[in-house]
């Protein structure tokens, strides 16, 4: 008989980068903990201890958004190699994985990260419509000390709710647990690999809103057999736990490192080898913190040139601002920060109404000098701007949807008004994502919070003094996220499925709304003005207004 030998192989994944690329905070201008500098030492010395040839390294999505180097590198600097590529190159990645927000970047960014990449980008149920079959390289495999290693990359399919069609033409994203239940199959029965790997841009579990099944990690590990490991990400939470899969019998492992890559996850892999052939396995998960590890010099030194570059364009001026713009005030009332918004979508497109969410929270940004940086603190996503026909009806049924998430049914003035989640040992918090809480413009309103749900918004009027109408068909211009179906506010609050609000599309935006806001400021003369174009306010005041300053020391403290 051969001899027999053991061989350890680590599997080491990153997710949710998001553009943390130098430790760096370009939009506040201050070190951040993890990033890739650190993320390269600890890659650098598993290397160093294994072996290299005993390490792989993947990524799980969600790399192209973020940071602003990453922006730069997207639609500034477009002539260079993709810096994503660069970078992921020169730290040895092997496989990676589509994100949403990679996709969001649009065709010729990801194509060009893809085409500059040195190791396969995988996305099994990205569907090319022209042909039918995947348009990324649906897996992989790797062979390291007699070890085959299958990797199957697969990206959430409710790209069409977040994401215009335009991001993603001539593609579709076909349900993941039918691709890998195809997908695991045919490449056990063709690879017959040892090792069985998923690397998945989803979360772990709940399937999300308008129909899919946004987050199936565990439903894959679960109940699709012949999987050994799930990486995954999307949910920003690191977890390392195991299941047992329902038709094996077998151990799966769950790994996601989280965001911003303060962590690497880990599977490590102690196989036998007999006569050439895994005669035994055993793998263990971990999740490995790169917090305090010191950065990788070589990594700096080699990139430093790209950081300045980054540093310049982030601290150029693009305008004077005369008043501070205060995140927390939109969810108050009448804001600067929903005005701005509400500005930008009348100025760029043909609408009668404006819905806008917010995507800052307790974010200033202070009086005086205004720099590329601060507009990304304003405005963190590369949405368009979408203009939809919707009836008065479906407008008004939009916010009510949206304040039913935002606001509480008061009996007295010292209840709540707004809905507040209260955590042990954490600062209280609006309890719904704030980027689903929408307004309005371009209309006078009142939101009643003495009514039920459903019966809180009543719109009085225009804002030009006419009559609203709920029949009447309107132009609504609003972001493209919300007009993706996000939120579920254009289709569980009106009642429109997803086609139909794809067919009430009548416009979209040539360039993304930060784009616009720069635009904006730097076509000023003098301080910007921004026009006060929101009416509307929470009414009754005898029972709202003690209960507003009282929800707002909770929320945001005494300012």
């Amino acid at each position: 008989m051969g001899k027999s030998r053991k061989v350890v192989i680590k599997i080491m994944e990153t997710t949710d980068v998001h553009g943390n690329f130098f430790g760096y905070n370009f939009k506040e201008n201050h070190p951040l903990e993890g990033g890739f500098p650190q993320v390269s030492a600890y890659v650098n010395s598993q290397r160093d201890s294994l072996g290299k040839e005993n390490c792989i390294l993947i990524d799980a999505g969600d790399i192209l958004q973020g940071q602003p180097c990453v922006y730069y590198t997207n639609f500034i600097d477009t002539n260079s190699p993709h810096l994503t590529s660069e970078m992921m190159n020169f730290m040895g990645y092997d496989a990676a994985a589509f994100g949403n927000h990679d996709i969001e970047a649009g065709h010729p960014v990801f194509n060009r990260w893809v085409a500059d990449c040195t190791f396969p980008i995988l996305g099994a149920n990205i569907i090319s419509k022209a042909t039918g079959k995947p348009y990324a390289k649906p897996y992989c495999t790797i062979e390291r000390e007699g070890i085959k290693i299958a990797i199957l990359g697969m990206i959430t399919p409710a790209i069409p709710m977040w994401l215009p069609e335009k991001l993603w033409q001539g593609l579709q994203f076909e349900d993941m647990v039918e691709s890998a239940r195809k997908w695991v199959s045919l490449i056990l029965e063709k690879e017959k690999p040892d090792i069985m790997v998923g690397l998945f841009h989803c979360g772990l579990k709940s399937h999300g809103q308008n129909g899919y099944n946004e987050n199936p990690a565990e439903e894959i590990a679960l109940n699709i057999p012949g999987m050994d490991i799930v990486f995954y990400g999307h949910d920003h939470q690191a977890y390392c736990q195991q299941v047992t899969n329902k038709v094996s019998g077998k151990k799966v492992w769950l790994l996601n490192a989280g965001g911003e890559t303060v962590n690497v996850a880990e599977a490590i892999l102690t196989c036998t080898i007999s006569n050439g052939k895994v005669t035994q396995k055993k793998i263990e998960g971990n999740i490995a913190s790169v917090k305090g590890i010191k950065p990788d010099e070589a990594f700096m030194k080699h990139f430093s040139k790209k950081q300045d570059e980054v540093q310049k364009f982030v601290s150029e001026e693009v305008g004077v601002l005369d008043k501070p713009i205060y995140g927390a005030d939109y969810f108050f009332g009448n804001s600067t920060m929903g005005d701005l918004m509400h500005h930008v979508q009348f100025k760029q497109m043909k609408a009668d109404i404006s819905l806008v969410t917010p995507l800052v929270y307790d974010d200033v940004v202070k009086p005086g000098k205004v720099a590329v940086r601060d507009i990304f603190i304003l405005y963190q996503y590369e949405n368009m701007i979408n203009v939809f026909e919707l009836t008065g009806k479906e407008v008004h049924d939009a916010l009510e949807y949206s304040y039913s998430r935002w606001v509480n049914t008061m009996k007295s003035s010292d209840d709540h008004a707004l809905n507040i989640r209260m955590q042990e040992g954490k600062k209280a918090r609006i309890g719904t994502a704030t980027f689903c809480l929408m307004s309005a413009a371009g209309i006078s309103y009142e939101v009643d919070l003495s009514q039920p749900v459903g019966k809180r918004v009543r719109i009085l009027k225009m804002k030009d003094g006419s009559a609203f109408s709920m029949e009447k068909t309107y132009r609504v211009a609003v972001n493209s996220y919300v007009g993706s179906g996000g939120c579920g506010l254009l289709t569980e609050g009106t009642g429109l499925s997803m086609s139909e609000l794809r067919s009430r599309i009548k416009e979209t935006s040539d360039h993304e709304f930060r784009y616009y806001i720069i635009d904006f400021f730097r076509s000023a003369k003098g301080a910007l003005q921004i026009p006060a174009l929101s009416d509307w306010k929470f009414v009754p005041d005898s029972l709202v207004k003690k209960a507003l300053e009282t929800d707002r020391k909770i929320l945001f403290g005494e300012n």
